[in-house]
């Protein structure tokens, strides 16, 4: 009711607004007309007084001109004093020429220039009667003036009278002075649209613009209008304004006055002060009024409905708990009854409330023993018979309408009236499948390796307590094994780590296929995995087992398009054999594993206890090295490497251990801790540094040698080798790179061949040579030497110690050198510990040697004086091979035949007891055996050897037997005489060489075939 008052009083508002409104509009249009008449006959009445003064002025012109003054000026000036308004007074000629101009303030004719009135020359000469221009712009910024143009009479000689009309600020001069309302704006509007005045002046338009604004539009909607009003937007100002405007009578001009919106909206205001005051005060006390009635009626109301509410509420309350929970909840009577579902229980036993209410709850809650698949009793019936809280044992599922079985976890409740009576039972159960299978899924991620599924290392230690506990009491032997793959990580690399997962999958199903129902296969991590065989008779079957497993996983793998073929290593150990905690067994079957590796690798080995010894000392051998290189204890001593010929040409830096109790050790003492993980890069960091540093400073005392710096497998596979190695080059600049030599044995590429060829070439780039060391003893092939971007080879000093002795050996150094050098590589023997060697090389043509017979290492503090005592061990041109030069077709002639010789004054020394006695000379079959006998059984199936030369051979062997019998029994001067017939015997054996050799050459002699 109020609010019907509330509009009433609004709608009254309304309408006498509206009223004001209209009655402001009229009245403020009612004042615009006069203002804009009275304009329009001021502006009438100001042009016909200036036109009548123009036209008189000019009659005065053409009277001059018929009277004989066509050239006396005319005096702008006066005129300009009987017409102040004026600001500039011209007189054309009819060609175009000012023949006179006054002009005062900002319109003098030197200020304003006839060029800036060309276009109104041009205009008034156009004209035939009395003219009103657009405004023009000064030469003063914000200046304007109305052109006014009157002709000539053309009977006079024509031209035109030019008169400006200034404007101050927009203003017409005949209305300066009116009394006008505030925000009142006048205008003088051409019918072009131009502005002839507008006060106050526009600010977004100008008068030299045609105006588009709602007069301009009005008048050119009204072309013949007298006077009219309008509202609208002017584009002079940018605002709303309502204006009224008039003809200003004989011109093409209208003058009109305008207000703003504001000004017609505050005479409304005033108009609606009051009442609008009257309404408010009569609303203000009726809200009051109506507020008082309508508390007491609702205060009434809300007594009757309070109770109401709180019993719907608590109705509400719980009908929508138990229908948006996710719990499901059945509720029955006190005889265990079917009184209510909500939804998700209907969702679950797959019934309705309707199909089931009043129905015993046995009748459609089946519950069994998840284990035992055996009834569980009802906790509703508990319920009502104890009167208590009631919940479900674990491992209770439910069987639903259709057969399907859900886990769940639920309890029951009674339900009392206020005296404590049973009124019934809620029974609250939800569904736990998908968490007890999420559970589960954790327990075994927990415990298995996402890749292969198999038990992970935590499951692994677990059963291997298990079993081990079970191998006690049944008597039964446990095999513990640690099997790890053979090149898995060059597969990986080569192939890809996709590839390397899929090949992991691989070898865990066949490590599965082979094993017994019984055993455990883990992943331990990486590429190993774990074995565990429980209940084994004996080693036998461990070694069937491990025989099938190895022969599972050497079979090739394809996998992509990409076939792979490994091997695998297995380590074993045996409980209770080996009574160690699961822990210690799993390190001894490690142990196992490392020595499968160091026996070749694709092969198992059993655990043996010198094994853990082994171990331990490693570990103390790491500890001394890694305390010696972090206290700086690592120190380098320098090898000479020289040339027969020509000299020394380097030195080998090879690294020592400053032990503060043992004194100096040397590699072989800490040689297993050189390639640790741990210290391998930081070893050969320092290597680098010291063995830069030492070369720099010989290069500054002019020495030019070569340092050889030996660097380990894994740091030469390292990432940040080549770093390395840059930055150590950076910190000695004075020392070459071309002088810098890295050596790598042979086998360290092997590991991961790309990587270390690819780190070899980077080498070579930055100007390091490469060496290839100990070369022989690996399982390198001799393409090897074409892939490797090696310039030096190192024959190892196995071989090259005892090529004296075994023809065997001397056969590999001549390969290997021949080799080498056909493929222009330097050759180093390394281990020359006699002057007999150097001269066996030298017959081989391998002139760079390093060993003791030039110098024992030394530090480079000592390295100056032994270069200024340093003597060559062979001198140029000593030849202790007569017969050598007769078989130059084969290099290796010389070296038989020097090697034999050789031999021959070691044996006629240690007849003397100034030496050992040299192999093969009186064994059995020495003769086929010795460096004369191979070579001979060589070049028997050549050419046709001389009977003489054999019996030489042999009767040199037999004397040789003689003589060593005479020396074991102690018969020494028979051993010398018989060692005297034996040089003798020697020299006839060379003069037989010699002659046949003569006698090949002799053109009789059929060419002798090549050696293949």
């Amino acid at each position: 009711m109020w609010i019907a008052f509330v509009l009433l009083n609004v709608l009254a508002w309304g309408f006498l607004a509206f009223y004001n409104g209209q009655r402001a509009y009229a009245q403020e249009a009612s004042h615009l007309r006069l203002l804009s008449v009275s304009l329009a006959r001021m502006t009438a009445l100001t042009l016909g007084g200036l036109r009548d003064s123009f036209a008189l002025i000019a009659q005065e012109i053409a009277h001059g001109r018929e009277h004989g003054a066509p050239n006396q000026p005319m005096q702008p000036n006066a005129i300009l004093q009987t017409q102040p308004m004026l600001g500039y007074l011209a007189v054309v000629s009819a060609s175009g020429r000012i023949m006179a101009a006054a002009g005062h303030g900002a319109w003098l004719p030197q200020v304003l220039g006839a060029a800036r009135l060309r276009r109104e020359i041009g205009t008034c000469l156009e004209q035939k009667a009395f003219h009103i221009g657009p405004p023009i712009s000064g030469a003063v910024p914000e200046s304007w003036a109305v052109p006014l143009c009157h002709p000539v009479p053309a009977a006079a000689g024509g031209g035109a009278i030019l008169a400006l009309l200034p404007l101050e600020d927009g203003i017409f001069p005949s209305w300066k002075g009116l009394p006008l309302p505030s925000h009142t704006a006048l205008f003088l509007l051409r019918d072009d649209g131009y502005l002839e005045s507008r006060f106050p002046s526009p600010t977004l338009t100008a008068f030299d613009q045609r105006q588009s604004g709602i007069a301009a539009q009005y008048l050119q909607a009204h072309p013949g209008l007298s006077s009219g009003t309008y509202a609208g937007i002017s584009t002079a100002v940018g605002e709303w304004r309502m204006g009224s405007m008039a003809r200003v009578a004989g011109y093409s001009l209208v003058a009109g006055a305008s207000i703003p919106r504001a000004t017609l909206f505050a005479l409304w205001s005033r108009s609606m002060l009051e009442p609008t005051a009257g309404i408010a005060f009569l609303l203000f006390f009726s809200f009051f009024g109506y507020r008082f009635l309508l508390r007491e009626a609702k205060e009434r109301e809300f007594a009757q409905q309070q109770a109401r509410q709180e019993v719907w509420e608590a109705k509400e309350r719980a009908e929508v708990t138990l229908a948006s929970i996710g719990d499901a909840v059945i509720t029955t009577d006190a005889l265990g009854r079917v009184a209510g579902l909500n939804p998700v229980a209907e969702s679950l036993l797959g019934y309705s409330l309707s199909e089931v209410e009043g129905r015993d709850l046995e009748e459609i809650f089946p519950i069994l023993n998840e284990q035992t698949r055996a009834s569980v009793p009802n906790p509703v019936r508990r319920v009502l018979q104890e009167g208590r809280v009631v919940g479900l044992a674990n491992h209770t599922i439910l069987v639903s309408r259709d057969g399907r079985e859900y886990a769940i976890e639920d309890s029951a409740a009674p339900i009392r009236c206020p005296n404590g009576d049973i009124l019934g039972v809620i029974l609250v159960f939800h569904d736990v499948t998908e968490k007890r299978r999420l559970m589960a899924d954790l327990a075994h991620q927990a415990t298995h390796d996402v890749l292969t599924g198999l038990p992970n290392r935590t499951l692994f230690m677990d059963r291997l307590g298990q079993f081990r506990s079970q191998s006690r009491r049944h008597e039964r032997l446990l095999a513990v094994g640690i099997l790890d793959l053979d090149g898995f990580k060059q597969v990986n690399d080569r192939l890809g780590h996709d590839y390397g997962d899929r090949l992991l999958q691989e070898v865990a199903r066949r490590m599965l296929d082979t094993m017994r129902s019984g055993d455990t296969v883990g992943r331990m991590g990486g590429d190993e995995f774990g074995i565990l065989l429980p209940d084994v008779v004996d080693l036998e079957q461990i070694e069937g087992i491990s025989q099938r497993l190895l022969e599972a996983l050497r079979l090739p793998v394809t996998i992509m398009e990409n076939t792979a073929i490994i091997s695998a290593s297995l380590g074993w150990t045996v409980y209770p054999a080996d009574e160690g905690n699961p822990q210690t067994l799993l390190r001894h079957a490690d142990l196992a594993l490392y020595a499968a590796k160091d026996g070749g690798r694709n092969r198992y080995a059993f655990f043996a206890g010198s094994m853990d010894e082994q171990q331990r000392q490693e570990m103390e051998i790491l500890a001394m090295t890694e305390s010696a290189l972090t206290e700086r204890r690592l120190i380098l001593f320098y090898q000479p490497v020289v040339e027969l010929h020509n000299g020394v040409i380097g030195v080998e830096a090879l690294i020592r251990m400053e032990h503060p109790k043992r004194g100096i050790l040397l590699p072989a003492a800490f040689a297993s801790s050189l390639d640790h993980p741990r210290l391998a890069r930081r070893i050969g960091c320092l290597v680098l540094d010291q063995a830069l540093a030492q070369g720099a400073v010989w290069h500054r005392q002019g020495l030019t040698l070569r340092i050889a710096v030996n660097i380990s497998a894994r740091h030469l596979l390292d990432d940040a080798f080549l770093t390395d190695l840059q930055e150590a080059l950076a910190r000695h600049p004075d020392m070459p790179h071309e002088a810098l030599e890295v050596e790598v044995t042979e086998s360290a590429p092997m590991l991961d061949f790309r990587r270390a060829r690819e780190t070899l070439l980077a080498c070579n780039q930055l100007g390091v040579r490469v060496a290839l060391d100990d070369f022989g003893t690996g399982s390198a092939s001799l393409t090897y030497l074409q892939k490797l971007p090696a310039q030096t080879i190192k024959v190892d000093q196995s071989f090259v110690r005892d090529i004296i002795n075994d023809p065997r050996d001397f056969a590999i150094v001549a390969g290997v050198v021949t080799t080498a050098r056909m493929l222009g590589l330097e050759v180093i023997a390394e281990g020359v510990e006699t002057v007999e060697h150097a001269h066996l090389l030298t017959t081989l043509e391998c002139h760079a040697l390093q060993g003791y017979a030039i110098a024992k290492p030394m530090p480079a503090s000592a390295f100056s004086g032994w270069l200024k005592d340093y003597k060559p061990l062979v001198k140029k041109g000593n030849d202790t091979s007569p017969p050598f030069h007769h078989f130059r077709e084969d290099i290796t002639s010389g070296g038989f035949f020097t090697a034999h010789n050789l031999r021959i004054r070691q044996f006629l020394g240690a007849l003397q007891g100034k030496a050992e006695f040299p192999a093969h000379v009186f064994e059995p079959g020495a003769e086929s055996h010795c460096h004369l006998g191979v070579w001979l059984q060589r070049f028997k199936q050549r050419a046709q050897i001389p009977a003489s030369i054999h019996t030489h051979h042999h009767r040199l062997h037999a004397l040789a037997r003689t003589a060593k019998a005479q020396f074991d029994a102690g018969n020494m001067d028979a051993a010398r005489q018989t060692g005297v017939q034996l040089a003798q015997e020697n020299q006839a054996l060379m003069q037989a060489l010699s002659q046949w050799g003569e006698d090949r050459k002799q053109p009789s002699s059929p060419p002798m075939p090549a050696d293949h």
